[in-house]
């Protein structure tokens, strides 16, 4: 599966791209909100881990643009923040098309467990 990372925090982005690879999965990064997008616009992947909250152009915004555009409804957007967020702003997020909203620290294995269904989608088309 081809994963596309976006988050600041290179700590984050260093150990889920090592494990992701280690588990036989293409991984690339996105260490900012601007250059995230673009990479979402140019490559295609399978699965997008998306910070939400990144300082300048944050996840949310990254959503916004991409749904504004027309380009969310194909891809398999998983937010993922160390913050709360309220019922409200969840469930704008996902109508625009995320498709869940994870809680960080994440374990690994579940992220993976959690990426698994994209996967098995991907093979039924």
């Amino acid at each position: 599966m081809k994963i596309l990372l976006i988050d600041d925090n290179k700590d984050i982005t260093t150990m889920l791209s090592k494990y992701l690879v280690l588990k036989g999965h293409s991984c690339s990064v996105s260490n900012n909100g601007h250059n995230g997008l673009n990479m979402i616009t140019a490559n295609q992947c399978d699965a997008i881990l998306l910070d939400l909250a990144m300082p300048e152009f944050s996840g949310v915004d990254i959503v916004e643009e991409l749904y504004k555009n027309g380009k969310i409804a194909k891809l398999n957007i998983v937010a993922l923040t160390a913050s709360s967020v309220s019922s409200d702003r969840e469930e704008h997020l996902k109508k625009m098309g995320v498709k869940a909203i994870l809680k960080k620290p994440i374990d690994p294995d579940e992220l993976l467990e959690y990426l698994q269904q994209f996967d098995l989608k991907l093979a039924q088309r």
